[in-house]
């Protein structure tokens, strides 16, 4: 019994290896043609009960005819022995009208009943009867012919025989009669039975194509619909990157397709992880480049603070003569210099994304104004005058200094190329939606050749052939600045005029003028009053020696002043437990620490310094460090390369000389 069930099982995990492996196209038609061939066999089957029950209608209308033929034959007989037997009592021969009747009915009425009989018995009463009802006739012809007025012996005798004969007819007729009636009531049984026979083929065949559609439909959502949801809730996770287990149990199409998507889950599986590590690598040389940055901004603006500062301090100090005219190409150069690495710096953030843009809604009027202020000393060098052009109330969304830093720039080119006595003209309005503005030279243009240049790094378009500055920057900046805030730029093909513009925005709030101040915007910077009774102590952390000798140098020329060093945290904060300096000049990168710990260290710990100034000496430009700085409450941040007019301003607004 076990080796029969083990059988079984195996043969129908065949079957279902099999039936898996067929083509889509094959189990299709399978689908389609099991209920279609359970209809046919069921129509089959209803058609052939059919034929069956018509059949035995026709037996039993037959038998009612073969019935009807025999009562009919009856009749005759005795409507022929009538007749004749009237006339012979009567003479009048019109009672021989059913006997003439009779007698040319009857050979036919024979003949249908010898065509219609189909039982055996039944055929032997009627060749039985055949000879006896012609026998009646020839009597009953015998005896219509008799033409005397009394019987003869004869008649009687012949009387006498035919009355036996028809007798004798009548009890076969009866005999057919009965044995039809017995026939025509098992048709009808029959009839009856094949009718139920059929009804219960319909039902069976109903049910069968039922359960037959119900087989397909269940063999269809089992190997295919089912399958195809499987794939399709994997295309989703594949979507999401998600790995995939589909193992392939068909070599059908959709076998195939499992098999792909595996594939596909695998490679993508593989291409998440390279992107994840690509990403990764992606972030740290991020950080590494941020970190580069700043690094570098460090460590270029370090020296330049003590070659602009001296310079500066030349400039002011010296005679007028050949050394201040030196002093003075050494300030000129490390300011070069210093607009250089910037440029640098700002085009490494934007490319990096490390550059953040303030938004905000800008009056164009109040910039340009400002811009024109800037550079209206630049005028009398080149014997060059400013021509401006605006509209009123002209804004738009952007960044107010990254789109100062973008006209400075243009504004400046234009007076360092155009040509000499001459007029440069800056113009702003609206077109189109856009707030438009130019910056126009009296020069040739830019030739046609070079035009795919103008916004390449360090391409000067020969510029660099000439004894005019610059750093072949200043336009890539400016297109990076204007691609970022959403503007764009673009020169004209047809003179030396450069264009902005950016969306314009409803001037609901318009600006002042803005105008520069030499001092850095910081927060407020409120004079420290507090009189002593001898010059004013400032506190100067600095590691950086030719840094320490720059300030010493600075503040050296206020006699009202005194500078004290230290060279790291540990030392400030002995200074600043043993004096209480009026200002603390404070450089964050120190040998054991950041200067932030030291301002919180104040913050925190020392309540009676709180109200003292803390300025920032930093070479640290990133625009996160001088807001982190701001958040902590110093008054100021200078950026080194130090601008000592602007520091002395600031001197002198913190630590007045009359206070002392």
């Amino acid at each position: 019994m076990q080796w029969i069930v083990a059988g079984l099982h195996q043969f129908s995990n065949r079957m279902n290896r099999l039936w898996q492996d067929l083509s889509l196209t094959t189990k299709g038609i399978v689908l389609n043609a099991l209920p279609l061939t359970v209809l046919l066999a069921s129509l089959a089957l209803i058609f052939e009960s059919e034929q069956q029950a018509a059949l035995l209608e026709r037996r039993v209308q037959n038998a009612l005819q073969i019935q009807q033929d025999i009562q009919t034959l009856q009749t005759l007989l005795l409507e022929a022995s009538t007749g004749v037997r009237d006339f012979l009592l009567t003479g009048n021969r019109q009672f021989l009208t059913g006997y003439e009747s009779a007698k040319q009915s009857m050979p036919h009425l024979l003949h249908s009943l010898e065509t219609n009989l189909d039982d055996a018995s039944q055929q032997h009463l009627l060749d039985v009867i055949h000879p006896l009802v012609a026998q009646n006739l020839e009597d009953l012809a015998v005896m219509a012919s008799h033409r005397a007025q009394e019987a003869d012996q004869a008649l009687i005798t012949k009387f006498s025989s035919q009355g036996k004969a028809l007798n004798q007819l009548r009890n076969h007729l009866n005999q057919m009669s009965a044995r039809e009636s017995a026939i025509v009531e098992q048709d009808k049984k029959e009839v009856i039975f094949e009718r139920k026979r059929n009804l219960r083929i319909t039902l069976m065949a109903v049910i069968a194509g039922v359960a037959g559609s119900l087989i397909g439909v269940w063999l269809f959502s089992q190997t295919i619909v089912a399958r195809v949801r499987t794939i399709r809730d994997s295309a989703t996770h594949l979507v999401k990157g998600e790995p995939l287990a589909l193992p392939s149990i068909s070599r059908d199409e959709l076998g195939e397709l499992t098999s792909e998507l595996e594939h596909a889950s695998q490679l993508l599986t593989k291409s998440a992880q390279e992107a994840h590590l690509a990403r990764v690598e992606a972030e740290e040389a991020s950080a590494a480049k941020s970190n580069f940055l700043s690094r570098t901004s460090h460590e270029l603006r370090t020296p330049l603070n003590a070659i602009l500062g001296f310079a500066q301090i030349l400039e002011n100090d010296l005679p007028e003569g050949r050394q201040k005219d030196s002093a003075t190409l050494i300030h000129n150069a490390g300011q070069h210099l210093l607009k250089l690495i910037n440029e640098v710096l700002d085009i490494s953030r934007i490319e990096s994304g490390d550059i953040d843009m303030a938004l905000e809604h800008v009056s164009v009027n109040g910039l340009l104004e400002e811009a024109y202020h800037y550079l209206k000393p630049l005028e009398k060098v080149r014997d060059i005058s400013i021509q401006t052009e605006f509209a009123a109330d002209l804004a738009v969304q952007a960044d107010r200094q990254r789109l100062l830093q973008v006209v400075l720039n243009l504004l400046s080119n234009a007076l360092k190329y155009g040509p000499e006595n001459s007029v440069v003209k800056l113009r702003a309005y609206p077109q189109h939606g856009q707030v438009r503005v130019e910056v126009e030279d009296a020069g040739k243009g830019i030739p046609l050749a070079m035009r795919s240049r103008l916004f390449t790094p360090f391409d000067r378009l020969g510029a660099e052939r000439t004894v005019t500055e610059g750093t072949g920057l200043g336009l890539v900046l400016s297109k990076q600045l204007m691609d970022a805030m959403g503007g764009q730029i673009g020169v004209a093909e047809d003179k030396s005029l450069f264009w902005i513009s950016l969306p314009a925005q409803p001037n609901a709030h318009p600006q002042p003028m803005h105008v520069s101040a030499p001092v850095e915007p910081g927060a407020p910077v409120q004079p420290v009053t507090t009189p002593s009774t001898g010059k004013r102590p400032i506190l100067y952390v600095e590691d950086n020696p030719s840094n320490q000798a720059l300030i010493e140098a600075i503040v050296s020329k206020h006699r009202h002043l005194k500078l004290h060093l230290a060279a790291n945290l540990q030392e400030s904060m002995v200074w600043l437990r043993d004096m209480q300096p009026d200002l603390l000049l404070l450089d964050l990168n120190l040998p054991d620490g950041s200067g932030e710990r030291l301002i919180q260290h104040i913050q925190a710990e020392r309540q009676s310094l709180q109200s003292m100034p803390i300025v920032v000496l930093s070479a640290d430009a990133l625009p996160e460090t001088r807001e982190r700085l701001s958040q902590l409450g110093i008054t100021h941040y200078f950026t080194k390369p130090l601008n000592v007019a602007s520091f002395n301003q600031l001197l002198l607004k913190l630590l007045p000389e009359s206070a002392s």
